[in-house]
């Protein structure tokens, strides 16, 4: 029971340390096009979306389109890390997980919603911003990382 207890932790902080990773990519947008994200992707029988409204209340959805009725999944503390990017400045935060494996069941054809908690503590100045969500969860509690999805939908929107 300790070990599995362990082996449960280790693979929730390894799923937190991959959500904290920057990518340093120095490449620029030079054709000064606007960057392509999206709020909705579908990955096998999930589909994810990212939502900012005017008030930046900023939440993702996960839904499970399966033909079965229900479907539990594995994850972390959330089943999203949230992230923001400030596109015309140097402003970043990166999610992080640290609490243990967690079920949740999805309800097919249900959205499931998970608000970005403590958005207003970032202080966020007038600005173009990237809203990033990602769904970071397993489909098997014994075998986590051979089961794992990461699926990131993204939005850029003006803070004033």
């Amino acid at each position: 029971m300790i070990r599995r207890l362990f082996i449960v932790v280790s693979i929730i902080l390894i799923f937190g340390l991959f959500g904290c990773v920057k990518n340093n990519n120095n490449e620029e947008n030079v054709s000064g096009e606007p960057k392509i994200t999206n709020d909705s992707k579908q990955v096998d029988d999930f589909k994810v979306t990212i939502n900012v409204e005017k008030d930046l209340n900023v939440y993702a959805t996960i839904t499970y389109i399966g033909e079965a009725a229900e479907k539990d999944i594995y994850h972390g503390g959330s089943i999203f890390f949230f992230n923001v990017y400030q596109q015309d400045g140097d402003f970043e935060y990166f999610g992080a997980m640290t609490q243990p494996l967690i079920t949740t069941t999805l309800i097919q054809n249900e959205p499931h919603i998970v608000k970005f908690e403590g958005i207003e503590k970032l202080k966020l100045k007038t600005g173009t911003y990237e809203f990033e969500a990602i769904a970071n969860f397993s489909l098997d509690s014994d075998d986590v990382l051979e089961t794992k999805f990461e699926i990131p939908v993204s939005k850029i929107t003006e803070v004033k």
